[in-house]
């Protein structure tokens, strides 16, 4: 028998390793609002897998595999900030049973990737062009506590959480595309090699802001996965505020009130982080580092898993996000900007993209309805005019412009916009913000 753990890639190295090592404090918090952050900043992400969960739960079913063939658009509404470069693939896996076989595709010259998530939303492994090389092969998805034998010729990936999703993507370089790439997407499979079928989730997901909702799905999700591996190895911490408590645990009136007294503020610090203020430069928010990755910290995995849920690690794709004007304002689509891309364009070994979307209430992102369908601009999009100096200025507003630049636009909602720069396998010099992403000027 052969058994070989792969593909976890240097931005998730050692996390498998160092599961379960975590000891459980002594002494339990408090009930103050401090530590309800606490306990919040750490549990949000858990709630978050659960409630996409349960929606792909209801089609096409757990350890069954789901493909979107087409690109996405403004009806798309599952995922908040989707993107509109890639076809997707997605399977959630539940693994208390046995292991979960992934068959996945290769190809050296497509740029794709498929993804594996914990329950906290981190990428604890991956197949695809950057950590196989584009080669693929047949995968184990295995739980945290299963220890059983594998036959010659298949590759294990173990998960700290018996709950999973796995995502894929694959680039398509325009309609025209779509076809090749769904070719190599039907080549990835899914079943499981259990006759026991999948635990359900027992909880719906009603509303974040509801305390004993919040409570019960989280509990629900740290229960399906016992072992104490990766970050549930810090479960004990929150026992005393309603954290990792039985399912069935009954909350004290106390401890209810103090949860809905702070789940909103909670919701609004998530909103608030996901800006990243802090790291602006140009009007661009640069990401924290850690996005994606178990070393992430617990404010900047929480608000990462409501704003920009799946975001992949950094070594895979790095995003820039625009709220606002270099001078502060908010961008909007009743103002008009130019994006000028200097010559050479942006420093990645894949592809980079723009993509446009309409901030909701909720603090989510959607992509918006515009007379071109268009929703991303990037170095695969057709016809773009470029300046003498090979420079391009793309047109960023509502209304369709005329001209010999009209092919730039990216069309923007008629209120309050944001931007998001993607950039799939960022060199160095992106990696180690040398390089500056333009400004947007206001015309």
């Amino acid at each position: 028998m052969r058994r070989r753990d792969v593909l976890r890639g240097a931005s998730a190295l050692g996390i498998l390793g160092a599961a379960g090592c975590l000891t459980q404090p002594s002494k339990a918090l408090p009930l103050n609002e401090a530590n309800i952050e606490r306990a919040f900043l750490y549990a949000y992400p858990l709630y978050e897998i659960s409630r996409t969960g349960q929606n792909r739960a209801a089609q096409p079913g757990l350890n069954k595999i789901g493909n979107r063939a087409t690109l996405t658009d403004h009806t798309m509404r599952q995922i908040t900030a989707p993107n509109n470069d890639t076809i997707y693939t997605s399977a959630q896996l539940e693994l208390s049973s046995g292991p979960v076989e992934v068959i996945a595709p290769t190809d050296t010259r497509r740029y794709f990737n498929i993804t594996f998530m914990d329950a906290f939303t981190d990428n604890f492994a991956g197949i695809g062009t950057r950590l196989t090389g584009g080669q693929g092969g047949k995968y184990w998805i295995i739980g945290p506590n299963w220890n059983g034998a594998t036959p010659d010729g298949v590759n294990i990936i173990q998960s700290p959480t018996n709950d999973v999703w796995m995502l894929g993507r694959i680039v398509v370089d325009g309609p025209d595309d779509l076809t090749p790439a769904k070719a190599l997407q039907s080549q990835i499979s899914v079943h499981s090699n259990s006759s026991t079928p999948p635990r359900p989730f027992k909880v719906k997901c009603t509303s974040a802001e509801d305390p004993e909702n919040f409570l019960a799905v989280v509990n629900e999700m740290i229960a399906r996965s016992p072992g104490n591996k990766g970050h549930l190895g810090e479960v004990g911490l929150y026992l005393s505020l309603g954290v990792g408590r039985d399912p069935d645990f009954e909350p004290s009136p106390d401890l209810i009130a103090a949860w809905r007294a702070y789940l909103p503020k909670g919701l609004a610090l998530l909103r608030e982080t996901f800006q990243f203020k802090s790291l602006i430069s140009d009007g661009w928010s640069y990401q924290a580092r850690g996005v994606g990755e178990y070393a992430a910290t617990d404010r900047l995995r929480s608000a990462i898993a409501l704003g920009g849920l799946a975001a992949l690690p950094e070594a895979e794709a790095m995003y820039f996000h625009a709220l606002y004007e270099p001078g502060g304002d908010h961008l909007t689509g009743t103002r008009k900007y130019v994006w000028r891309l200097p010559p050479g364009g942006i420093p990645v070994d894949a592809f980079w993209s723009l993509t446009m979307y309409q901030p909701e209430d909720d603090g989510r992102f959607f992509f918006a309805a515009n007379p071109i369908d268009r929703y991303s601009i990037g170095d695969r999009t057709k016809d773009l005019v470029r300046n003498a100096d090979g420079s391009i200025d793309i047109l960023i507003q509502h209304e369709q412009p005329t001209g010999e630049k009209a092919a730039n636009w990216l069309p923007a909602p008629a209120g309050p916009l944001r931007l998001a720069l993607r950039a799939y396998l960022p060199r160095s010099e992106l990696r180690n913000r040398k390089w500056k992403v333009p400004p947007l000027v206001r015309v």
